[in-house]
């Protein structure tokens, strides 16, 4: 039997189709010279060579980690250096350090830009490179030790060939606190992962990364007790890397479960495991208060000391008078007199700018010295604006606050990776907050996109470019082959539905294509389903090209997406095979294509995602992953509206 064109009863299908409208193309963004993006910098004249005999003047400077980084740039150039505590008179000289380490640094910088680093805020540096007494030198002064490394961070990304340009760079951080909080539920992150974090972290001058995985349960469930063991080496090990690495690792306590708030021995055991980790080179400490009981007391003590009387879930009085006084001692009796940083702490309502008796009582009582965090008007906050800020600081009664930022965390959407941009937050916030730290993903390697751009952002948030900083470090992980960077930029975009986000964002670019191979669908001019088949086939090509990226972890994270990204293109491809067998009257290809597809959209429900439960059980491949969702589906959906009712054509043909 012939199998009808079917376009006259199309036409009606696409018409109401296109009423919907399409989605506009994400705008294309250029490479930043630096990143994050320096306060002032600006480019002139010749560059300094770094090709043949470079010295590294050190001073009393010490840090390996500074050093070590000058050493591979020069490396990387070409060139051969030497380190030495005074300069030479021939060849390339970079002079590093701080004016109290190395005073010429500070000469050296005054006399290339004017001003030194001195004065600069904390982690702030002042880089430059020319001639200093006619011998080519490069100048990293940093206002502190952190910010001479953050300085050859930079110094790092201006490398052009084996020259560095002549330029004047005087850089600071609009946040102090610029980093992550490792807070979520489910499967924990590895050792090695959170090693190479830490790293992560120091290259993309992201300075915090506070301890606080809800599955160990030295920190929740067991906080009494102390680390021992092969815990306490793992332990060991990270604060050691984080301070390699200029991190400011914060040992953060959840002892709200059963705390008795008065109790001497409660004290006592929480100034133990926090002197532990003092012992190990920690020197920032936190408590947190989220997703406790507010039910009542856990001691007697307790309630005679505070006798809870709140009637309704606001009316906390209680709570937050006994919290503040925990924290206080702590404060006072331990921080201060150890000349610790402050203490840092998540009250148990922790959202919402509103007043609220419990947040004002907490404030007020709270020792002003202690730093707050919060997560916005909700737990998930889609949009941070200053209004809200400045109202959370009234509120909590603070003039330290910081974020506790849910992005891009997803253990409440395990099936999911969230690979878009951070968007929506202010840029002018760093006026009213010392700085923020994300929640981040299950998977360590795949959250480190939204971490660059937290990096980028509260680092210089006015200069912060969304799409810039998410297209520079996606190239970044890829490495410099083109075609994996072409498909990591892929696969992040068919990874972009952060259900917290309004108007929600599907696949924007899988998208655009799909509108595109619509439109053209029953046109004479077939150009614009060009770019879909395109998309598709490099889509089907990610488990084997991701693996290929610099940043292993990277492909080993998605792999079930990945592979879920496969299946859905193949199931596509086979579907656009069917729509073209629809046009050409082919019945017996369309049928077999459609099948075809159905058989590879049955692949897509397998569960291939692992999870954890509450009792800290392993639940391997017990999640179905989801990936271009509001793309994918609603492709096969319209198509296969086309085969139905070409279908319908078919049996109406028949009876006749």
């Amino acid at each position: 039997m012939f199998y009808p064109s079917c376009s006259t009863c199309l036409r009606a299908f696409l018409v109401a189709f296109f009423a919907v409208g399409q989605i506009n193309a994400a705008p294309t963004s250029q490479q930043p010279s630096v990143s994050p993006p320096p306060q002032e910098i600006t480019l002139h004249g010749k560059g300094v060579s770094l090709h043949n005999d470079v010295t590294i003047v050190t001073g009393n400077v010490t840090d390996k980690a500074t050093i070590d980084a000058v050493k591979a740039i020069v490396s990387s150039a070409g060139g051969k250096a030497t380190v030495s505590s005074h300069p030479t008179n021939h060849g390339t000289q970079i002079v590093i350090g701080t004016e109290s380490d190395n005073s010429l640094a500070a000469v050296v910088a005054k006399k290339l830009t004017g001003e030194s680093a001195k004065g600069l805020d904390a982690d702030g540096y002042v880089l430059a490179s020319g001639q200093y007494k006619n011998q080519p030198s490069i100048v990293l002064n940093g206002v502190d030790k952190r910010g001479t490394f953050y300085a050859s961070q930079t110094l790092r990304q201006l490398i052009d060939g084996h020259d560095i340009p002549a330029v004047q760079v005087r850089d600071w951080p609009l946040m102090s606190i610029r980093g992550s909080i490792e807070g979520f539920y489910g499967v924990p992150w590895s050792h090695e992962a959170r090693l190479d974090q830490l790293v992560f972290y120091g290259k993309h001058k992201i300075n915090t990364y506070i301890y606080t995985p809800k599955d160990d349960p030295l920190l929740r469930a067991k906080w009494r007790t102390l680390y021992e063991g092969d815990d306490l080496d793992q332990l060991k090990e990270l604060i050691e890397t984080a301070n390699d690495n200029h991190v400011d690792f914060t040992f953060a306590l959840s002892p709200g479960n059963d705390l008795c708030y008065s109790s001497d021995s409660d004290y006592n055991a929480t100034i133990a495991k926090f002197d532990q980790a003092r012992q190990l080179g920690v020197s920032s400490f936190y408590i947190a208060f989220d997703d406790i009981p507010t039910n009542g007391f856990h001691c007697d003590s307790d309630q005679q000391k505070w006798n809870k009387t709140g009637k309704s879930d606001d009316d906390f009085l209680w709570l937050a008078d006994s919290q503040a006084f925990y924290l206080n001692r702590i404060q006072k009796d331990y921080i201060t007199t150890h000349g610790l940083k402050d203490l840092e702490t998540v009250p148990t309502n922790y959202a919402g700018s509103a007043p609220n008796p419990y947040k004002e009582e907490f404030g007020t009582q709270l020792n002003k010295n202690i730093s707050i965090q919060w997560t916005g008007e909700g737990v998930f906050s889609d949009q941070i604006n200053d209004t809200s800020v400045q109202q959370a600081d009234k509120t909590y009664v603070t003039d330290k606050m910081f974020l506790w930022d849910n992005f891009p965390v997803n253990d409440g959407n395990r099936d999911r990776l969230f690979l878009n941009p951070l968007t929506g937050r202010a840029t002018s916030l760093y006026k009213y907050l010392l700085g923020f730290t994300s929640n981040p993903m299950e998977q360590p390697y795949a959250s480190m996109p939204a971490l660059a751009n937290y990096g980028d952002y509260t680092w210089n948030g006015p200069k912060y470019d969304a799409t810039k900083s998410m297209t520079t470090i996606l190239r970044e992980l890829a490495g410099s082959e083109a075609s994996v960077n072409e498909a990591v930029i892929a696969f992040a975009d068919i990874n972009q539905n952060w259900p917290y986000r309004t108007p929600e964002v599907h696949a924007p670019e899988l998208s655009n294509d799909i509108a595109a191979f619509w439109k053209s669908y029953n046109s004479k001019a077939k150009k614009g389903e060009a770019a879909l088949k395109k998309r598709l086939a490099l889509l089907t090509t990610l488990p084997d090209i991701l693996p290929k990226m610099d940043m292993k972890g990277f492909a080993s994270d998605v792999a079930p997406w990945s592979t879920l990204a496969m299946q859905w293109a193949k199931a596509s491809q086979h579907l656009i095979t069917m729509l073209d067998a629809v046009q050409s009257g082919d019945k017996k290809k369309a049928d077999s294509e459609f099948k075809a597809a159905q058989e590879w959209v049955k692949k897509t429900k397998t569960k291939t995602v692992d999870d954890r439960n509450d009792d800290g059980e392993d639940l391997p491949n017990s999640i179905i992953p989801t990936t271009g969702d509001g793309a994918f589906d609603t492709f096969l959906a319209n198509a296969t509206t086309v085969y139905k009712i070409c279908s319908c054509a078919v049996s109406k043909s028949d009876i006749t």
